[in-house]
């Protein structure tokens, strides 16, 4: 098609609702003597005859006032970016523009993001990366329509080549190698030949080593995203650019199969699980999978791949390890066995394990499971067992993981069979005495049936600490968290711990575990604990004064408790560790002539400085982390990363090393100024709701803007009014209207408001 045509193409192929407002956008220019473009992939694909919603405006001015005007005129809202001179219009409905300063860009080096600065149209086309992206069209009502093609992309179009701009374009950002590789399967484009023999020299020096896991993985996510991602992938693998990236990430082409498969179930009918899985991370997971382990986490870690991407890897090892030996076994397992093994996997595993062998035993025992077992429930709920008179606790979560492995298996199939069994199980279950465990009588007259018998391993696990008396009739085996169990003879294969009792009645334990474990942020166990008090005191960590350092841990789990906070075992076990070392100090020392006793504290002091170190290491590697998240490739925008609304919030300024044990801190000195309450003579109602206190918070601090911590509570303030007035703060804080700072260590803490972009 001959280039003449590109006006009236331009004019027929937009919507007339795009082209009066680009029409707007031009007047506007024009009267404030300026140029506008329509300019990149909507030029492109404007002679692809591809439709393409995004609009993407550059004006040889400033961009944040050329939108702050066109917003007063259309009517809209701005969000800048100034960093990469780029700004959001936001109109009415929603429909958002990306409006840009002309600009050019100078690479300090290879692979790092360029540096901006104003400049002329012509420039800001010679930065960009193909020829077919380097088109624009202006949008002045003079030469509205009219085409800017100075590097020839119209024709490159005409021909379906790829042609980079420069010599050094991939030099300058080698991810144009994989953007490059997308574009031509998207398009349908072949390399022009010295495009070619550039991008093959870039991978073969391992341009790539100078750019960020980041980006990598994001032009490999748009990679995999693509409706057929097998011809770009094919290229990745079969020119090696897998492998310049990571040593030995060299996938079999044998994996075509495996995605088209994942693409094949993905549309078909026989069902995938609930939520669906995401199909360019079961893609990513797919070029893992023939990996030896050792170079799937060079991958990851490369590719700087996030929780869920390291999670999935562990997922596919652990899912190869442990159960698909068992799903590959000649012997079909139950519905509920199934069930057990196959819950705890996310779906893009599943999918995956589908995909990579078809119609084999463990991809159809796969498919039963997301098609069939994934979704089934009980009929009953909790509240329905406490309508049968069972006791709120975690025999109801036992009963009921009893009942659902019953319907699986096809013994039960209606509520009033699920109701019978639930009573059966009610009258077998009775309370024990004591807090961690639960005694289960069983007797001829009223034990349940053997095809039920708690039909669930975990209702007969092992008390917690307790050790079983040994039996001869049992065999050692393995829970599925490595825990030592026992194995009953006639009860159909599943694992229990039953203590052994010379009488017909048995008694069996369940575990009460507690019902809250203490994992925070900046504290997750009772070394953290141990530190904090160590550094507020400012201790030495090899000579830590022992009475002083129990005192202290024991009023702070006193201080927790008076919160009404359950406190997990290892802080309790910590607490008597402490007093046993205090003990053994105290008592006279007992050795033989010429030896040394070892001091009691040693142990502890080896386990405080490893745990030390690695917290000082994490702490190293999270400052890199905190470091690499100022710098964002072009093209993103930092709120991605950074989840700020304002531009012009520092992420150091976010949360300047305020912890929660540094707010509770806070919170116990303002508790300490109540006084103790000593009239017991009348009780008043005390009326203090946490939406109140929300609601008084953030009047405040939008009011003044900062508010310090201990203000932040009412002059006078009873217990029950600073409880509220806490987690009321924590709430905020969680829904991200307020943060907390502090300037200087030990310095006061500010409640500051967070304001909107």
């Amino acid at each position: 098609m001959h280039p003449d045509d590109s006006k009236e193409l331009f004019l027929s192929r937009t919507t007339e609702p795009d082209l009066q407002l680009l029409r707007s956008l031009g007047e506007l220019a024009d009267d404030r003597g300026t140029t506008a473009y329509v300019v990149g992939g909507v030029v492109r694909d404007l002679f692809l005859d591809r439709r393409n919603y995004d609009l993407d405006v550059v004006v040889e001015a400033d961009a944040v006032d050329f939108a702050e005007a066109a917003a007063g005129l259309l009517g809209g809202s701005v969000k800048a970016h100034t960093r990469f001179g780029t700004v959001i219009l936001v109109l009415a409905g929603g429909r958002k523009i990306d409006l840009a300063t002309a600009r050019s860009e100078v690479y300090e080096r290879p692979g790092a993001l360029p540096t901006v600065t104003p400049g002329t149209m012509e420039s800001d086309l010679k930065r960009r990366d193909f020829t077919i992206n380097s088109m624009a069209v202006v949008l002045n009502p003079d030469d509205f329509g009219s085409l800017l093609d100075p590097f020839g992309g119209r024709r490159d179009i005409g021909d379906r080549v790829l042609r980079v701009l420069t010599d050094v374009s991939f030099e300058d950002d080698p991810t144009r190698v994989l953007r490059g590789i997308r574009f031509c399967a998207r398009f349908g484009l072949s390399i022009e030949p010295v495009t070619e023999v550039l991008l093959r020299r870039a991978v073969k020096e391992r341009r790539t080593d100078t750019v960020s896991g980041e980006r990598l993985l994001n032009e490999l996510e748009l990679i995999l995203s693509e409706d057929d991602p097998w011809p770009p992938v094919f290229r990745l693998i079969d020119w090696d650019i897998l492998s310049s990236m990571v040593d030995g990430w060299e996938p079999t082409k044998a994996v075509r199969a495996t995605i088209v498969e994942i693409d094949r179930l993905l549309s078909g009918t026989d069902g995938v699980g609930e939520p669906a899985p995401e199909r360019w991370l079961t893609f990513f997971t797919a070029l893992l999978q023939p990996l030896e382990p050792a170079v799937r986490d060079r991958v990851v870690e490369r590719m700087s791949g996030g929780r869920r991407v390291r999670r999935l890897v562990g997922e596919l090892a652990g899912f190869e390890r442990d159960v698909l030996p068992a799903l590959s076994a000649n012997e079909d397992p139950t519905p509920s066995g199934l069930h057990g093994m196959l819950k705890r996997f996310s779906g893009e595993t599943l999918l995956l394990a589908r995909a990579q062998s078809p119609g084999s035993p463990a991809a159809e025992r796969v498919a039963l499971y997301t098609s069939r077992l994934a979704g089934t429930a009980t009929e009953l709920t909790g509240s329905d067992l406490a309508e049968l008179g069972i006791p709120e606790g975690e025999v109801v979560g036992k009963i009921l993981g009893a009942l659902l492995d019953a319907r699986l298996d096809g013994e039960v199939s209606s509520v009033e069979e699920e109701r019978a069994l639930a009573r059966r199980l009610a009258e077998t279950l009775t309370q024990g005495k004591g807090t961690d465990s639960v005694t289960i009588e069983s007797t001829a007259d009223n034990a349940v049936p053997e095809a039920h018998e708690m039909a669930h391993e975990e209702l007969l696990e092992e008390q917690s600490g307790a050790e079983a008396p040994a039996a001869e009739d049992t065999t050692p085996s393995e829970s599925e968290d490595g825990a030592p169990v026992t194995e009953r003879e006639g009860e159909r294969g599943r694992e229990t711990a039953l203590d052994q009792a010379s009488a017909p009645e048995q008694e069996l334990r369940l575990v009460r575990r507690p019902i809250y474990e203490v994992h925070l942020d900046a504290f997750e166990g009772p070394l953290d604990l141990l530190l904090h008090l160590i550094r507020e005191h400012e201790i030495d960590i090899y000579d830590i004064p022992i009475a002083v350092i129990t005192e202290q841990y024991l009023e702070y789990i006193g201080f927790m408790e008076s919160l009404d906070l359950a406190l997990a075992g290892e802080f309790l076990e910590m607490a008597a560790t402490l007093i046993r070392i205090k003990v053994q100090m105290l008592l006279p020392k007992e050795t033989d002539a010429g030896a040394e006793e070892e001091d009691p504290r040693e142990q502890l002091v080896r386990k405080l400085v490893e745990y030390k170190q690695f917290k000082e290491v994490a702490g190293a590697l999270s400052s890199k982390e905190e470091e690499r998240r100022k710098h964002f490739p072009r093209g993103v925008d930092p709120k991605s990363y950074a989840d700020l609304e304002d531009e012009d919030v520092e992420m150091e300024e976010f949360l300047r090393d305020v912890t929660l044990f540094d707010l509770v801190d806070g919170l116990r000195e303002v508790l300490s100024r109540v006084p103790e309450r000593v009239d017991v003579h009348s009780v008043d109602m005390e009326e203090f709701t946490v939406e109140e206190q929300i609601d008084r918070i953030r009047a405040v601090v939008l009011e003044r803007g900062s508010v310090p911590f201990t203000e932040v509570f009412s002059a006078g303030a009873s217990r029950f009014e600073i409880i509220a007035t806490f987690i009321a703060l924590l709430e905020l804080m969680r829904l991200g209207e307020v943060k907390a700072a502090q300037k200087r260590n030990f310095g006061d803490i500010e409640i500051v408001a967070r304001v909107e972009g």
